[in-house]
């Protein structure tokens, strides 16, 4: 008698407890995600054994959504494959053979998309009409925080004394259209340094009242969405920064605009990695490696060492910063 193939949704109803072993919270949610909105639909009607690496590459071309939201659906139909694999229903991961996706091949170099003294100036100018949004935006550039543990800090996880800021949670989207609390991508807790450009934008949100330090107007957290609408980041945007990718600027290229300072300035691969909550070590090594950037800078600070301040108004504090050499790069 000849048996009834096995589904892709068959095989995941019987064994996503086995996929989530060892996840954190936050990767189980984005594998949840990744199952209900493109990998099921796609696939989850066709037998194991009928999932070919084409068929898989003609399932990623259909689905929606940005770069890595497809990454994480095809980090789980891997899993899954994976999981088939072991237990014989097919020879092997189809998904091993994939051509790489070329969807963050940018991301490979993120010292490139980091913003100058200068931009960082613009956008905080650009952005002074919403004065919430605004120390959303510095609260990103000055502690290199993802926009969910930003949002996600209580008054309690920030030590002035020492220097410090805890960073315990992160808002993460349910996929439901609403924010709940989770642990830390990496699942860790870490702790950042509060540097001094940060000192000012924490003494306003101090005044603003709330139990939690970045927050909208009424005290409730951003998400990328009701941040960009707060700022006018769609309009604005193009005025702070392009690059020679064409992406436009993202609220993630602010985090790269922390990480590219501190191994600029000189800081270990290994503390950057801890201040990040990098979970390998090679990807922290983006931003330590000599770029073509770092020689001109490296350059032009030996050939014109003179320094002079640039003032711009922040809207609620001016803010100074020290540009070398020339005003703009």
């Amino acid at each position: 008698m000849q048996r009834t193939p096995v589904t892709l949704a068959d095989f995941y109803d019987e064994y996503h407890s086995v996929l989530e072993e060892d996840l954190v919270s936050n990767a189980v949610a984005a594998y949840d995600r990744a199952w209900r909105l493109r990998v099921k639909p796609s696939l989850g009607h066709l037998p194991v054994s009928e999932i070919t690496a084409l068929v898989v590459s003609a399932a990623r071309a259909s689905w929606t959504g940005s770069g890595s939201t497809k990454q994480d659906a095809l980090a789980l139909l891997s899993r899954l494959l994976g999981l088939a694999a072991m237990g014989g229903l097919i020879d092997s991961n189809p998904c091993r053979s994939l051509p790489r996706s070329r969807s963050k091949a940018n991301d490979t170099d993120p010292v490139s998309r980091a913003l100058s003294d200068v931009q960082v100036a613009r956008m905080l100018t650009l952005t002074a009409f919403h004065p919430f949004g605004q120390r959303a935006l510095a609260g990103l550039v000055f502690t290199g925080l993802r926009l969910g543990e930003l949002v996600g800090l209580r008054w309690e996880d920030v030590d002035t004394g020492q220097g410090l800021i805890t960073v315990r949670r992160t808002f993460s989207p349910n996929g439901h259209g609403k924010l709940e609390v989770r642990a830390t991508k990496s699942g860790h807790i870490r702790s950042v340094p509060i540097l001094n450009e940060l000192l000012p934008w924490l003494e306003l949100a101090l005044q603003a009242g709330f139990d939690h330090v970045f927050t909208g107007v009424r005290g409730g957290p951003f998400d990328s969405g009701n941040l960009s609408r707060a700022v006018k980041w769609e309009k604005i945007r193009d005025g702070i920064a392009t690059f020679a990718d064409g992406r436009p600027l993202r609220f993630h290229d602010l985090r790269h605009t922390f990480l590219t300072r501190l191994a600029r300035a000189g800081n270990s691969p290994q503390n950057i990695q801890r201040v990040a909550g990098h979970a390998s070590i090679s990807t922290t090594e983006l931003y330590t490696r000599s770029s073509s950037t770092d020689a001109a800078l490296a350059v032009r600070e030996k050939m014109n060492p003179s320094n002079r301040e640039v003032t711009f108004e922040g809207g609620e504090k001016a803010t100074k910063l020290r540009i070398l050499g020339l005003s703009d790069r």
